[in-house]
């Protein structure tokens, strides 16, 4: 269903909003790790960077037929390693008549570099989202490999990645594939990131912003039909 004329002009407004308010680090938004919206790269954030956050995530983005929410804590332990566990709420009938938001899906996310970037060569990275069993299902299950280079046009900064999902989670949400995505930080402020990617399922885009030093919020829409978007606080707390 094509987006209303009210729906395009909030959703404008609010990416206006997010670029005066400019400065965001790396990361994959929905999952609370570094990559892009939806999908991951090969970008790390820097040994010691400590984030938590949380995410409004429309229906079509989770597999659980409504609209839902998570929140998130990730450690970039050193270069080449980092690891993110996040909560998702679930609405359900326990211990109730009427489904409420009374219990969580948790899952965790491993990311490690293999290669660092370099002049010729992209930095590969690879990983997995919610590897182990628990006493619920896996609805985000999935390995991948991505490699992301870096170009400059002007003092532009121009990212591109791409990958290999592994899928074997809920087909509702992602399935396997290849996925890759575009970033671009402006020469006049580089922290900005405007993001466009393919996630194996829809093409969506976005911006992230920083409002005070530690905190930033993003907005994006997943295939031009939904609007998602959060916040998270960053700092540095091994250097």
């Amino acid at each position: 269903m094509p987006l209303k004329k009210s729906e395009i002009i909030r959703y404008s407004v609010i990416a206006i909003l997010l670029t005066v308010c400019a400065g965001t680090g790396r990361a994959q938004y929905t999952m609370g790790n570094a990559g892009m919206m939806n999908t991951p790269s090969a970008e790390m954030n820097e040994p010691g960077t400590f984030l938590f956050g949380g995410n409004y995530l429309p229906e079509r983005l989770v597999p659980f037929g409504y609209n839902t929410g998570n929140y998130f804590a990730g450690i970039t332990l050193f270069s080449f390693l980092e690891l993110t566990y996040r909560e998702t709420l679930l609405k359900t009938t326990y211990m109730t008549v009427k489904p409420k938001f009374n219990q969580q899906d948790r899952s965790l996310s491993v990311r490690v570099r293999l290669l660092k970037e370099r002049k010729y060569i992209p930095a590969l990275a690879v990983g997995t989202h919610d590897p182990f069993a628990d006493l619920g299902k896996n609805y985000y299950q999935g390995y991948f490999g991505v490699l992301t280079k870096h170009f400059y046009v002007g003092n532009n900064e121009i990212g591109i990645s791409a990958g290999y999902l592994g899928y074997t989670g809920d087909r509702s949400r992602l399935r396997d594939g290849v996925f890759g995505g575009v970033t671009f930080r402006p020469a006049f402020y580089r922290d900005l990131t405007f993001m466009a990617e393919y996630d194996t399922r829809n093409v969506n885009v976005g911006v992230a912003a920083r409002l005070w030093r530690h905190v930033s919020v993003h907005a994006f829409t997943s295939g031009f039909k939904c609007l998602a978007g959060g916040l998270r606080y960053e700092c540095t707390l091994i250097h």
